[in-house]
């Protein structure tokens, strides 16, 4: 997936694909009882018929029609998925629904799935006047073929198309008819916000052929008041048609219309924050937000230390930190949350279970020397399956070494490369998703606890190994900070949303929303490229491979997808960006961040790092990027403000460049800028790795993590370039 280490085990992949699905435990009834010839409860407004099974059963998604009224909810919804009406695996057995029936809403990132027959090529989107990723503003235009209304404002809400080619590229979905399914995908250029009912009008589209798409009979039933009185959902098509009227979108020329509503901030961080809270209260910390380090520090033991183990570091140190276990049982190797009762049940904590995670620092030989410098800590969040070993390599020793940090990591649990054995048995049966989500909250968890061993006074600073020879501690204890990328970046954004101990944070290379991230990364679709790695006997077999193996009806890729993101934002950035910064969460100071990313990412688009932009408001630093290297791109960074002056305190986003395609004495260097559709970009040299090994980078995040820090622009200032480029075409600095 996104910044991963490839896989180390080729059994575990191979044995993946044989494996039976994991067998689930007999859960609840459904919420209510569908009809014998709808056993799914799928909806008929998107095309699908009694016999198609689960072909277009969930469209358009998401849907308030897959929901109940309850009052007890902070949105008054509880989603009321069926079954029977989920996505089948090779095995046939459905993905289970009661963890995603534990919900009060949708995805606050959600991409709004359609099915239009005969509709498959981004050439439809301009004659369907739908805006498109590098062309948002268009959502305003009075035509607009789509458009999505915020009910409690009545005002448009910022979003863009593209048809589904990741589909197409892996092979196109071929229905039982012979022909293809490419989802017409809507997303939001700023998440939705929270516990919101939306209302979505789309209107004259036009198909590969150039007609105009006719809506099915189920829509048009109730667009052109034929449906019934007496059946129940014509009032409330009434409503909706009421909603886009008052926008200007008259019923009569639509080709499909629903709504939806969003998972309120309580369902979507409750898990977590109850945990933290929890956790913290056993510290002896009872208030979060006021920035004090009160109670006792999180336990430790130093197990080992290298000596003067690189140029840069006088000393390498491995140790394991206590911290609560949330995870059953007893955080083994493969497990989940117990949940108390009730919609926003919280996980529950065994009295005896504790977790023991590996923790690795850097000490800079800086520390050491005459001028007795004090390091500020920061945790460093690593690679998807990679371990906290990573804290070791060159760029981060390079960053302790030349500014004075104390880098400090523990492993992403869930996604590190422990966790690998699970993470593939997530993918043959779905229904095991939560276990993946469950576990990256502890893991997020045992970086705040890591937070606070850095700067608490009983803390890492009672270790002799943290000392000079004069006894005194080398630490700066004011404040700790987050500095991550790759995933360490896009899981740093949940850290950095929560965290009590840090106030600022670094997220290299970053992104949100899985379901928007995953197609368009060259390490989760199968590609040539991947036969360098160690699956080379399986044919470049990648994890997209795997999932598509497990549940080969194409037809149902991305709703799969954003079904996974209802569960994952409670994980994912996704579900925290509008409350990382401006908005803090309950008993949460608030917090900066800094976006550091590569133009033309292969393995983390960029597109999602504009949309996490947005969402956490955060300013870019002009000019992003030279402007022959924006094209064809129009619009690349609309919406988000530039940032004025030479200094800003607030977050910001910053891009860095390696350069087009070229060749210097043989050797490839550069990348094409990104592409417009669901589809990764494999040109050139994946610039992913450059942002944070730059002088210029590094110096920025020296200024920003500070107590006082701010965006500067070192170097000169922008535009930013890595891999030696030097902003001119063809030309290479080497040194």
């Amino acid at each position: 997936m996104i910044g991963m280490r490839r896989l180390p085990i080729i059994a575990i992949a191979v044995a993946s694909l044989a494996l039976p699905a994991v067998v689930v435990a007999a859960h609840a009834a459904p919420v209510a009882t569908p009809s014998a010839s709808n056993p799914g409860h799928c909806d008929p407004i998107g095309g699908w018929r009694p016999g198609d099974g689960v072909h277009n059963c969930l469209l358009p998604f998401p849907n308030d029609y897959f929901t109940t009224y309850d009052a007890h909810s902070r949105t008054h919804r509880r989603v009321a998925l069926r079954t029977a009406g989920m996505p089948v695996n090779r095995l046939g057995l459905h993905i289970n629904a009661t963890a995603w029936d534990r919900s009060d809403g949708f995805s606050v990132g959600s991409q709004l799935l359609v099915d239009v027959p005969g509709m498959t090529s981004n050439a439809d989107l301009a004659p369907s006047r739908l805006p498109r990723v590098d062309d948002i503003g268009r959502y305003r235009a009075k035509r607009a073929g789509v458009v999505v209304i915020d009910t409690r404002t009545g005002k448009r809400w910022p979003v863009w198309a593209e048809l589904d080619q990741y589909t197409s590229e892996g092979g196109p979905a071929l229905l039982p008819s012979g022909t293809r399914q490419q989802d017409l995908m809507i997303h939001p250029a700023v998440n939705f916000a929270p516990a919101t009912r939306y209302v979505v009008g789309l209107r004259h589209l036009r198909l590969d052929n150039g007609r105009l798409a006719k809506p099915t009979a189920a829509f048009a039933a109730y667009r052109d008041g034929r449906a019934p009185a007496s059946d129940p959902r014509t009032r409330h098509f009434r409503s909706i048609f009421r909603t886009l009227a008052k926008a200007g979108v008259h019923r009569h020329g639509l080709y499909l219309a629903w709504d939806f509503t969003t998972a309120s901030v309580r369902n979507t961080t409750g898990r977590l924050l109850a945990m933290r809270n929890d956790a913290f209260r056993l510290l002896g910390d009872h208030n979060l937000a006021d920035g004090k380090v009160q109670g006792h520090a999180p336990a430790f033991r130093i197990t080992k230390v290298k000596r003067d183990p690189s140029p840069q570091l006088a000393k390498e140190v491995h140790g394991r930190i206590t911290v609560p276990c949330y995870i059953e049982p007893s955080c083994a190797p493969v497990g989940d949350f117990g949940l108390t009762h009730g919609l926003y049940g919280v996980p529950r904590r065994s009295s005896k279970a504790t977790f023991h995670p590996q923790f690795t620092c850097d000490v800079p030989k800086v520390a050491f020397g005459r001028h007795h410098q004090q390091l500020r800590p920061s945790l460093y969040g690593h690679g998807l399956f990679g371990d906290q070993s990573e804290v070791t390599a060159g760029n981060v020793e390079d960053m302790s070494q030349r500014h004075g940090m104390l880098e400090c990591a523990v492993n992403w649990y869930g996604m590190s490369e422990t966790d690998l054995p699970n993470a593939l048995l997530d993918l043959t049966d779905l229904s095991n998703f939560p276990t993946l989500v469950d576990r990256v909250q502890q893991g997020v968890l045992d970086f705040l606890y890591m937070a606070r061993l850095m700067i608490h006074p009983g803390g890492l600073c009672t270790s002799k190994v943290f000392h000079r020879a004069n006894g005194h501690c080398i630490i700066n204890r004011h404040r700790a900070y987050y500095d991550g990328n790759s995933q360490g970046g896009i899981n740093g954004g949940t850290v950095c949303a929560v965290i009590p101990d840090a106030t600022r944070c670094v997220l290299g290379v970053s992104g949100m929303d899985y379901s928007m991230l995953l197609p368009r990364s060259s390490d989760f679709v199968a590609t040539d490229a991947l036969l360098a790695n160690p699956l080379k006997p399986l044919h470049g077999l990648s994890y997209s491979t795997i999932l598509d193996t497990n549940y080969p009806d194409q037809s149902q890729r991305m709703v799969t997808l954003d079904l996974v993101q209802m569960l994952w934002d409670r994980s994912d950035p996704d579900g925290y960006a509008a409350r990382m910064t401006t908005h803090p969460l309950p008993d949460t100071p608030r917090h900066h961040a800094l976006l550091q990313i590569a133009w033309g990412d292969h393995q983390v688009t960029d597109v999602q790092a504009a949309a996490e932009a947005r969402t956490i408001g955060a300013r870019l630093v002009t000019p992003a990027l030279l402007k022959a290297r924006q094209r064809p791109w129009r619009q690349p960074f609309w919406g988000i403000r530039p940032m004025h002056g030479q200094r800003y305190d607030g977050s910001a986003l910053v891009m860095f460049d390696s350069g087009p395609v070229r060749k210097v004495h043989g050797v490839t260097y550069g990348t094409n800028p990104p592409p417009r559709a669901d589809v990764a970009n494999r040109s050139g040299v994946d610039p992913h790795e450059g942002p944070r090994a730059t002088v210029c980078g590094q110096r920025q995040k020296s200024a920003f993590l500070r107590p006082q820090g701010v965006v500067t622009l070192p170097c000169g200032g922008p535009p930013y370039f890595d891999m030696d480029w030097n902003g001119k075409a063809g030309l290479h600095r080497h040194g």
